[in-house]
């Protein structure tokens, strides 16, 4: 317990000692860590940048939400990530994804996304999942709210360690002051048959600082705490942590069964705290973000593996280990 207070004290403290009071009020809203802010354009509005291997996004507002564009019109993106991590967990092998993205952004603040996450692992690039999503974003003074519908699909061979995942229902709330800006975002997953739901809870602190005399330059430090159920993660390593080929490594003999079990997968707690600096840049209908982020796993799951090996079960518990995970994430989009 004194671990997770540790934690939540340098969420505070993380974005704090970095405010000035000269920060303008700006309406970025939590890019999922792992997603960066874009500055708005007359003709740009930014949705989320696709996180991890995900193709859906993270919560609504893990994307930059903003007010309704002045027009309504397409937009097309590409993010390329370095890892698949959700919530500081990640499968035994780096899963390097790019996914190209297509929007169409109403005026109304309704939006619509198209995207197709391609994993870049070897021996050759493979579709690893293609999500569907529509939102709706409004602004009624310095609050934000958005709320979203994803339709996602993921590859019997993907390695995500969400990938029992078939959609959410995600609903954002940020509000903007002078010197931060916080927010709380409410997800329900709904799953394949064979899993069941979970229930996350993703809270923030962040602040964007804009340079240049047109302010086309931005950098937002970030801090993220991240709650949730693991039915997803029961999924992962029953289904796939143990079965899945993977580039690099030994199959498992013909005589070998494993199967992983994640006890107490429906316990709602603390997942990951994560600190990140999206960079964004933006030059008339183009952006382009850079996004650096650093996750810390805490509460690591007790796994019972049942190996059978001919006639033979074997079965054992043990707590996973968790590392640090540092993975990136470079997009560029373009308005019209």
């Amino acid at each position: 317990m004194n671990r997770n207070y540790f934690y939540i004290v340098m969420l505070m403290v993380c974005l704090i000692t970095t405010i000035s009071s000269k920060a303008q009020d700006n309406r970025s809203v939590l890019k999922d860590s792992s997603n960066a802010g874009l500055k708005n354009s007359n003709y740009l509005k930014d949705t989320t940048l696709l996180n991890n291997d995900t193709l859906k996004k993270k919560s609504p507002a893990d994307s930059t939400a903003t007010t309704p564009p002045p027009k309504s019109h397409f937009q097309l993106s590409v993010t390329w990530e370095s890892n698949d991590v959700y919530l500081g967990r990640s499968d035994s092998t780096a899963l390097p994804l790019i996914t190209p993205e297509i929007s169409y952004l109403f005026k109304s603040g309704f939006e619509i996304d198209f995207s197709v996450g391609i994993s870049l692992q070897a021996p050759c690039p493979a579709v690893n999942s293609w999500t569907l999503d529509a939102s709706y974003t409004f602004n009624p003074g310095n609050y934000s709210g958005t709320a979203t519908v994803n339709w996602f699909n993921y590859s019997v061979n993907s390695g995500s360690v969400n990938a029992a995942q078939n959609g959410s229902i995600e609903y954002a709330n940020s509000y903007t002051l002078p010197f931060i800006q916080p927010s709380l975002n409410l997800t329900y997953t709904f799953a394949a048959p064979s899993s069941k739901p979970d229930y996350q809870i993703t809270f923030a602190l962040q602040q964007e600082f804009n340079f240049l005399k047109n302010g086309n330059l931005n950098i937002t430090p970030t801090a993220t705490m991240n709650a949730s159920t693991q039915n997803y993660y029961n999924s992962y390593y029953k289904d796939k942590r143990f079965k899945i080929p993977r580039h690099g490594k030994p199959p498992i003999p013909a005589n070998v069964s494993l199967s992983g079990e994640v006890l107490n997968s429906g316990q709602f707690q603390v997942m990951d705290y994560e600190f990140s600096a999206p960079v964004g840049f933006t030059a008339g209908k183009w952006s382009f973000t850079y996004t650096p982020t650093y996750a810390v796993p805490v509460n690591a799951a007790d796994i019972r593996l049942t190996t059978k090996i001919n006639n033979q079960t074997f079965v054992r518990t043990y707590k996973e280990t968790l590392p640090n995970q540092f993975y990136s994430q470079l997009g560029v989009t373009y308005a019209f």
